[in-house]
């Protein structure tokens, strides 16, 4: 119980990541406040960490509208007291091309408004509560694909996650005097739902074949083995760690 009665706010928590981050902060002790634009797709979370013995509350949000990320916020600082973690989760290619002529401006900036912008508006609105309590745990969910570059996603999310990598930095750099640890997690592909399983599907054997041979361990990860590592930076373990780039990609990329 290395969270117990920590607030844990989580984005994009329908989805297959977000869900166990979700699950797996609650059996370490923390109250989970989930989020996501499609608030469906929580309906089982909250029943899954209550049965951890832990509180949680659903809240739709849509983290690249900052009117949506500040009512949020402020909604489940006034319900639990305290913020003391953020996991920014909400991401993805979110279904655009990843052939460059394809692109569109749209695709683009729905990329980058959603993983990079929310990222920044949702650290944001919580700073200031972290700040007041002098503590607080950021955790920002990066990619490989922001690392070097990867044959599944096009060049929007490569932008947008190598963005959040030096967000990461940039954000610990300021908030570590008020004892703020701001971490991020690069995670390599990970089957933890339908939008991931699709685009794994999408590759051809032989592009299957040479991803699994350039990792290491010679196998994709579960979204066990990435929300063990979130717990890790959430936790007192990593009090002095910030502005790291933890790499959970079976040493597909060493940094």
């Amino acid at each position: 119980m290395r969270l117990k009665d920590k607030v844990a706010v989580i984005t994009g928590a329908g989805g297959g990541l977000g869900r166990e981050f979700a699950f797996t902060l609650a059996g370490e002790g923390a109250h989970i406040a989930a989020t996501d634009l499609d608030i469906d797709l929580l309906d089982d979370v909250v029943p899954g960490v209550k049965k951890l013995g832990r509180e949680c509350k659903t809240y739709k949000m849509d983290v690249s509208n900052k009117a949506s990320v500040t009512e949020t916020m402020v909604d489940i600082y006034n319900t639990f007291g305290h913020i003391d973690i953020l996991v920014n989760n909400a991401g993805g290619s979110l279904y655009t091309p990843k052939i460059t002529e394809e692109i569109t401006e749209e695709h683009w900036y729905k990329v980058l408004d959603v993983n990079l912008k929310g990222t920044f508006l949702c650290s944001q609105a919580v700073v200031q509560y972290m700040i007041k309590q002098k503590s607080g745990k950021i955790i920002n969910v990066a990619s490989i694909g922001g690392r070097t570059a990867s044959i599944v996603t096009g060049v929007p999310y490569a932008s947008a996650k190598g963005g959040i990598i030096s967000l990461t930095r940039r954000m610990a750099l300021e908030f570590g005097p008020y004892g703020i640890n701001v971490n991020a997690i690069a995670p390599g592909t990970v089957l933890s739902g339908q939008r991931m399983i699709n685009l794994w599907n999408e590759l051809n054997e032989e592009q299957k074949k040479a991803i699994l041979s350039s990792i290491p361990l010679g196998r994709l990860s579960t979204a066990r083995e990435q929300a063990t590592v979130v717990i890790f930076l959430a936790s007192d373990d990593a009090s002095y760690i910030t502005g790291a780039i933890i790499d959970v990609n079976g040493g597909r990329f060493m940094s």
